[in-house]
């Protein structure tokens, strides 16, 4: 039973000075680096068990619980904000990403990890593996709302949620293989979460068309009051958590649900009944919705809910990563320090893997679309919002934008962590060594790829924003 009791004025003003110096932390970075999710992942770090432990593990795991509402919500963003249309055009190049990102560090690995450092082809895989995923959070985090409209911003999205689903794959061969004592793995662990990914987006797209018609015989009276700002908050509370807890239970991403509920919103709800039209998200706020009574989903989410996901929900997803890595393991393992240095050489190959995967922007869009190879397939769809044209005012040249693609997919974070966290078993058969390896290139991955795309985004005014 539960007890209402007043909590210790210590933990009081602990948990208040981790609030409050998430933003303090993400603002230095940010103005020195572009990248301020590091400062929470390093807040977190400090705060959390491995270094000072002055956090109790109930409030850490209100952090956890807390900080992952803020990775749906920003993935829920995400979709809200993408240009079907843009979508469509480049998810050729999307799967060429994000394949090649899932092959290429699982081929590096094994070359580096069991030729290099001696360990058996299966847990080398294995680290291949936890490594191939892409962190959502990061990209999403990385991404202003004028970037995901432009080519690289929607490869970059898409691939990192094609990378999403694929390590809910691997996630579930490796709990196969840990509690199965290293035995097979069933066909319906591979195919099942894509056969269920595959279906729900399906389901998704006849879920819009069903909902376009009914929109379309909707009498005006009923349009204006649906675009008030209340009712478009209900329904976005509605649709995602629908979505969420639709594709877990059936056996894909929440992240994917997250995201196709955004794109449906979005889709829906963009053209107001009235005269004034959604305006671009760069535009103010202020000078649309009060004057005209007008709330389109991009309106409400942008008043009600970025303020709270901005300052509290997102800095408290980055410091739940923090304060979860393992560092005390990182420095020495069974009395050797050579673990930092295959850290370090290992990060840097897995790195590497990802940056590679930014080759596919150097290819004219107009040779990677399913227009080119099926020209009757072609996707009906009006501009969702007007924009600048991407790569002259945002990444100035194909060559940029596959420098920043290949950056932004180097950071792994949090499906990298729940992989590796999963195969332990595997990765510890000889000696802590190699698990302690992993967690280090997921570390300094995720820092190489803010860092990197920090440094990309500097150079362009116009893209950071």
């Amino acid at each position: 039973m539960f007890v209402y009791t007043v909590p210790d004025v210590p933990i009081l003003l602990t948990t208040f000075s981790l609030l409050y110096l998430l933003n303090v932390a993400e603002a230095i970075f940010n103005y020195f680096l572009k990248a301020g999710l590091l400062g929470s992942l390093a807040l977190g770090i400090l705060y959390g068990p491995e270094v000072s432990s002055i956090v109790p593990e109930n409030v850490l795991q209100t952090l956890l619980i807390l900080g992952y509402i803020g990775l749906i919500l920003l993935v829920f963003e995400a979709g809200l904000s993408t240009n079907i249309a843009l979508l469509y055009d480049n998810s050729a190049s999307s799967i060429l990403v994000g394949g090649s990102g899932i092959v290429l560090p699982i081929a590096l690995s094994i070359l580096v990890v069991h030729s290099g450092f001696g360990y058996d082809i299966l847990p080398s895989f294995v680290a291949g593996a936890s490594l191939s995923s892409t962190s959502l959070g990061t990209t999403l985090s990385l991404l202003k709302p004028e970037l995901r409209q432009t080519r690289p911003g929607i490869v970059l999205l898409s691939a990192a949620l094609f990378d999403d689903v694929v390590g809910l794959i691997i996630a579930a061969i490796m709990q196969t293989l840990s509690s199965n004592a290293l035995g097979s793995v069933s066909w319906q662990d591979i195919v099942r979460p894509l056969l269920v990914s595959v279906a729900f987006a399906g389901s998704t797209c006849l879920l819009v068309w069903a909902l376009q018609l009914l929109m379309k015989r909707m009498p005006d009276h009923w349009k204006r009051d649906i675009y008030r700002a209340e009712t478009q908050l209900f329904l976005q509370a509605v649709f995602l958590a629908s979505f969420v807890a639709g594709a877990k239970y059936a056996g894909t991403s929440e992240l994917f649900g997250a995201y196709l509920s955004g794109v449906l919103v979005g889709h829906i709800f963009h053209s107001p009944p009235e005269t004034v039209q959604p305006s671009a998200r760069s535009a103010s706020i202020e000078s649309v919705a009060p004057s005209a009574g007008i709330y389109t989903p991009h309106l409400t989410f942008d008043i009600f809910v970025q303020p709270i996901l901005r300052y509290v929900l997102s800095p408290m997803f980055f410091a739940s990563i923090g304060s979860a890595l393992p560092i005390r393991t990182l420095g020495s393992v069974d009395g050797s320090s050579r673990v930092v240095w295959r850290g370090f050489v290992y990060a840097l190959s897995m790195a590497g893997a990802k940056a590679l995967t930014g080759f596919w922007l150097l290819i004219p869009p107009t040779f990677l679309t399913f227009q080119t190879i099926c020209p009757p397939w072609r996707i009906r769809n009006r501009p969702m919002q007007s924009v600048p044209d991407p790569l002259e005012e945002l990444l100035m040249s194909p060559m940029r934008s596959a420098i920043f693609v290949g950056l932004a997919m180097i950071a792994r974070g949090e499906i990298a962590l729940i992989i590796s966290e999963i195969a332990r078993p595997i990765l510890t058969q000889v000696s802590q060594e190699l698990y302690a390896i992993v967690i280090w290139a997921i570390l300094l991955d995720t820092v190489i790829g803010a860092v990197g795309v920090g440094i990309v985004l500097r150079q362009n005014p116009k893209a950071s924003g």
